[in-house]
């Protein structure tokens, strides 16, 4: 592709005519329609004003297509833009495994605390305590399932997002 076919494409990309890109440039627009014809070519000061106005850099704008891919092959790097990808896929993974072992902790802890409740009532000791205090000798009817379902819940939901985790770890590497 030729500087001009480049110069009318990106021009169409961004949305402006011929004579808004002119009145960019400091040109009239018979030379922006002879750049994109190939009948004349931009100078070094237009080529560098159309660099910067479209966010592209000279390589882009100047070389062919082939150049750029050997170019290309030969010296792979690594953009900001992946760099922001890769942070960004870090961080949501981080995200997914400390929310499913937070949710895991949390069921943890409530089926012991519901489990030291169920052993606390249903003791020995509890039963005579509530016989002195209150007069009466049996023990509370408490249902335990009732207690255990938001801690059986949590623990699912911290299962399901470690298993996520490990899911998309595991497709990440392959």
């Amino acid at each position: 592709m030729e500087i001009g076919n480049r110069i009318n494409q990106l021009r169409k990309l961004s949305g402006m005519t011929q004579e808004q890109l002119a009145e960019k440039l400091h040109v009239s627009r018979q030379t922006i329609s002879k750049w994109e014809a190939g009948v004349t070519m931009p100078d070094l000061e237009s080529v560098v004003l159309l660099s910067r106005m479209f966010h592209i850099s000279l390589d882009d704008l100047m070389l062919e297509e082939e150049m750029k891919e050997k170019d290309n092959k030969i010296d792979e790097k690594i953009t900001l833009e992946d760099l922001m990808k890769i942070n960004l896929y870090t961080r949501n993974m981080m995200m997914l495994l400390t929310g499913g072992l937070l949710f895991l902790m949390v069921c943890i802890l409530s089926v012991v605390f519901i489990m030291a409740l169920q052993h606390t009532t249903l003791s020995t000791q509890y039963m005579l305590y509530r016989y002195i205090a209150v007069g009466e000798y049996v023990n509370i009817p408490v249902n335990y399932l009732t207690l255990l379902l938001p801690a059986i819940a949590s623990g699912i939901i911290g299962l399901v997002l470690c298993a996520c985790y490990f899911v998309k770890s595991r497709k990440n590497y392959n």
